[in-house]
């Protein structure tokens, strides 16, 4: 992957701990910048590469999108999103979800 991400910047989902925090973690150790979000606190404050704001997150459309827009504004636009969060599935298509269940 050197070389492929550099000056890239990715969104993911479920990134405070397993295979998320690893996605996330090699993503910038290859160049990537990185928006993660998750409904649980970092396990760990050390990670082998710097990071740069954490903060509280509600569980909200909005507080979701207001992340995102702040990701963009100092980060630029999103060029991977990695969909990682490990939820239970509620049935049905993803595109007949609406917001709420999302």
């Amino acid at each position: 992957m050197a070389g492929r991400v550099e000056g890239k910047v990715a969104f993911i989902t479920g990134a405070g701990i397993g295979q998320g925090r690893s996605h996330a973690v090699r993503l910038a150790s290859e160049g990537a910048d990185i928006i993660a979000v998750d409904i649980c606190a970092p396990r760990s404050s050390t990670l082998p590469v710097p990071f740069g704001q954490l903060e509280e997150l509600e569980e909200t459309q909005e507080a979701l999108n207001g992340a995102v827009r702040r990701g963009r504004a100092e980060l630029g636009d999103i060029d991977i999103v990695l969909a990682n969060a490990g939820v239970m599935s509620l049935g049905g298509p993803l595109w007949q979800m609406d917001d709420t269940v999302w």
